[in-house]
């Protein structure tokens, strides 16, 4: 997800993304502990974690619509992500068709890439603006909280009453978020980035920052692995 080409790197996109992966990591750790009862519900869900949840995933998203400013090639990369998000489909519908992820994170990064690429004519012509982003994104938060009774639009953010996905990113509200990092990037690359964004340096975070799609794969087999063995551990 870090495919910059051979333009000038910022580090502190690295910094932040390695960041937020990590805290994703814990974050579906901690989802795998709730479920088999070795964390109280509480720990999970409440106020504080959740708007930290929304903030991280925010910032997660943002970054990767700047690295796509920066790719050589966003077909390839949009398709290598949704590969690897098939790849994480079948494998959660093999392992419980009740928690089968349809439409999380690498679908909606591979989906997000591919769209880019396809207006980025029409977005060159007419940058995002970012306030205009943030509006359209909690408007569209806000007009997808609900369900409808509209088969097959789930992907696009309209979920039916007893739709399901072990992890959700709609192209709805989350576009948007996208495309506010779209603005960053072509912010960056004017050369109008803050001194401090230019020093902000984390070797080891920017290394994890740079791995973020295999650390993606990785992490919930490991989690869920570290969630079982910790339960016959404890004899729950």
């Amino acid at each position: 997800m870090s495919d910059t080409g051979g333009k000038r790197r910022y580090y502190a996109l690295d910094v932040l993304r390695g960041l937020s992966i990590l805290l994703m990591v814990c974050y579906h750790w901690g989802y795998d502990l709730v479920l088999y009862d070795l964390l109280p519900d509480w720990v999970l869900y409440n106020p504080l974690l959740d708007g930290l949840q929304l903030f991280f995933a925010s910032v997660f998203v943002a970054i990767s619509g700047a690295s796509s400013t920066f790719s050589r090639n966003n077909w390839r990369r949009g398709l290598k992500i949704l590969l690897c998000a098939l790849a994480v489909t079948a494998a959660t519908y093999w392992f419980d068709p009740g928690s089968t992820v349809r439409f999380g994170i690498l679908h909606f990064l591979g989906a997000a890439a591919l769209l880019y690429q396809l207006l980025r004519p029409l977005l060159e012509r007419f940058p995002p603006n970012p306030l205009v982003c943030l509006a359209l994104f909690f408007a569209a938060r806000f007009a997808t909280k609900p369900h409808y009774n509209v088969p097959g639009l789930w992907w696009l953010g309209f979920r039916q009453p007893g739709f399901s996905s072990g992890d959700y990113f709609p192209l709805l509200p989350w576009f948007f978020m996208y495309l506010l990092g779209v603005w960053l990037g072509k912010y960056l690359a004017q050369g109008r980035a803050p001194v401090w964004l230019e020093r902000l340096r984390c070797p080891w975070l920017e290394k994890i920052g740079r791995h973020t799609l295999l650390i993606y794969l990785l992490h919930q087999p490991l989690c869920m692995g570290l969630t079982l063995a910790l339960v016959r551990l404890l004899g729950r």
